[in-house]
């Protein structure tokens, strides 16, 4: 009982409960921990059995999508094919249907590779860079036909390689600078284009991806190749030929029977002057009728003095002594201008060889002789035959400017087919054999990059530039028979990107057994070396940031002359043969650091050897 004072709180208490067992206790704990448990399992059971049927879905749905658009992009690709068939055959009518057809497929390809989900899966690992891939060259694809290749297509319409033929000598330029915008703009999409697909990195792609990832981007490497010649082409021939004013230029014509860097003597040199798409001969000279300077006619460097001499500067014939050929021009420009007067606005050179290339394209000429010369015979009569049957030097110096004039008046009469005079000056100057400098800034700034430039450096973009370049030292026309050999493979990519090069250059002198009789004029003089015999100066230029690492000699001694020209370490080396005689440098040449691209190989070409390879990186790029 309780006292009614104590107060409610003390009424209708509770008796306590005995306490449970702790067996009890531990059971009931189980079995909610365990219920627990299977609740949160169907849980996720549940949210993973819906997620698979979303990824399911979306897989699907990304499957659907990605064959839509492999569809779109094979069909654009059978459409770019008909273009290119329909665009040269001059059917512009079918040209116009098959682009609209094209621009179609590469939309369908372009939005069926965007959206959410693509988005979704590009963020998924292992997976994302395959889809980012695929987007890549879907938007690639539509950006070439609704951009680069409209602008093409009008520049085809604007010009016809047929028109830009000469007409009575001269050429109409106003096609050409009518589509030079489109050309210009064309080029600027494609080379924004490549420079996308030249980032991705196919090692991380699966192979089914990474393959026709790698077809797209070499095709449209190629394309941007020949989409940046017409631009620069574009802007320049208009102006070149004398659009904006007249202009003067020189051509030497070098002798690869007397051998320079670049080519040979610049036995004969013309003035050209161009003025409004008219391009005439004002004279022709001998290149020795401009020698004899007192001082080089532009100040020589010690590395151009040790090199190559003060005839560098003060004979027309040494200026192709360097291989830097915008070296070569504005030296040629000081000497003419110094001897001759007036103002040179660019200078050109070319060889028998080219010469025999655009008389293929052209036909035979009529020399003043009688005599026809033709694309077969160009180079033997040219660089030999001549010295055998004209032994009177002033005999052969007309020889040779009738010749040039004969080949140019050709040329600028619109003899042959046009086309194919321009394809056989581009084969030309990929041979190293056709190369263009001009005094303007502006246009050298273009022309410099081109394989018509012709300058002096040991590194393009990512590849290493190594040079081989003969310069004769016998004053004689021997080096007809002297041929060059380059066997090149690069061995080794090191961490730091750079590559070693092993190379084997070989000289071999085929002259006749009997060369001491030659003519005295072939065999010049025998204070030098005994006649028949010749003497050649090898110079070998290393990339820049690399060196040659070692070299073996044969014949002995071994070692080479070490120099530095423009930054660029050089080994000269200098062979002395008699008839049949041959010579090797075996080098190990090491690159600079990050030239992981292919090895560019720039050299002398000869009467029969190209003057450019290319050598497979070691580096896999």
């Amino acid at each position: 009982m309780t006292h009614p004072g104590w107060g409610d709180d003390w009424n209708a208490q509770p008796v306590p409960e005995a306490p449970e067992h702790p067996e009890t206790v531990r059971r009931r704990r189980t079995s909610y921990v365990q219920a627990r448990r299977r609740r949160n399992l169907r849980r996720v059971l549940v949210g993973c059995a819906v997620a698979l049927v979303v990824v399911i879905g979306l897989g699907a749905w990304l499957a659907v999508d990605a064959k839509r658009a492999a569809d779109a992009l094979q069909a654009a690709r059978t459409d770019v094919q008909d273009l290119q068939e329909q665009v040269r055959a001059g059917d512009s009518e079918s040209a116009d249907r098959t682009l609209l057809q094209l621009q179609a497929h590469s939309s369908t390809a372009a939005r069926a590779t965007t959206g959410p989900v693509w988005t979704l899966a590009g963020s998924v690992p292992w997976v994302g860079a395959n889809v980012d891939a695929v987007q890549t060259v879907a938007q690639a694809v539509d950006d070439l036909a609704q951009h680069a290749l409209p602008s093409l297509m009008q520049a085809t319409t604007l010009v016809d390689p047929g028109a830009l033929a000469p007409v009575n000598g001269r050429v109409d330029l106003a096609p050409l600078q009518e589509a030079a915008p489109a050309i210009v703009a064309a080029d600027e999409s494609v080379q924004i284009t490549a420079e996308q697909l030249d980032a991705l990195d196919t090692s991380a792609l699966l192979g089914f991806v990474a393959e026709p990832v790698e077809t797209l981007r070499n095709q449209v490497a190629d394309v941007a190749v020949t989409t940046a010649t017409a631009s620069r082409a574009a802007q320049l021939v208009p102006a070149m030929l004398g659009a904006d004013g007249p202009r003067n230029y020189l051509v030497l014509v070098q002798n690869n029977a007397e051998q320079r860097a670049t080519g040979g003597i610049p036995g004969s040199v013309l003035h050209l002057r161009a003025d409004a798409g008219a391009v005439t001969v004002v004279q022709t000279r001998a290149g020795g009728s401009l020698s004899g300077l007192t001082e080089p006619a532009l100040p020589l460097t010690d590395a151009e003095l040790s090199l190559f001499g003060p005839l560098l500067g003060t004979d027309m014939r040494d200026v192709t002594f360097t291989p830097d050929f915008p070296r070569s021009g504005a030296l040629a420009k000081a000497i003419w201008e110094q001897e001759v007067g007036g103002t040179i606005d660019g200078v050109l050179s070319v060889d028998p060889v080219a010469l025999g290339l655009v008389l293929d394209a052209t036909g035979p000429v009529e020399l003043s002789d009688g005599t026809t010369l033709s694309g077969d015979d160009a180079a033997q009569r040219l660089l030999n035959q001549v010295y055998l049957d004209l032994e009177d030097p002033q005999d052969q110096d007309a020889f040779f400017a009738d010749t040039a004039s004969s080949v140019f008046a050709a040329v600028v009469g619109g003899q042959g087919d046009a086309p194919a005079v321009m394809d056989a000056l581009a084969e030309a100057a990929r041979q190293g054999r056709f190369m263009v400098w001009s005094t303007l800034e502006g246009e050298q700034d273009l022309l410099a990059p081109t394989v018509l430039g012709g300058a002096l450096r040991g590194v393009d973009g990512d590849s290493a530039v190594i040079g081989v370049f003969l310069n004769d030292g016998t004053q004689a026309k021997l080096g007809y028979y002297l041929d060059l050999t380059i066997d090149a493979e690069a061995t080794e990519c090191r961490p730091d990107g750079s590559q070693i090069v092993h190379a084997v250059v070989t000289l071999q002198y085929d002259a006749p057994p009997d060369a001491a009789g030659l003519p005295p004029y072939l065999v010049g003089l025998d204070n030098i070396v005994p006649l028949g015999d010749i003497r050649t100066n090898v110079l070998v230029y290393a990339p820049d940031g690399g060196g040659i690492d070692s070299v073996r000699v044969k014949p002995d001694p071994q070692g080479l002359h070490a120099q530095l020209h423009d930054d660029l370490g050089v080994g000269g080396r200098t062979f002395t043969f008699i008839p049949g005689e041959s010579g090797t440098l075996d080098l190990d040449i090491v690159t600079g650091k990050e030239q992981r691209a292919d090895v560019h190989i720039r050299s002398t070409p000869t009467a029969r050897q190209k003057g450019d390879a290319i050598v497979a990186s070691a580096c896999g790029k």
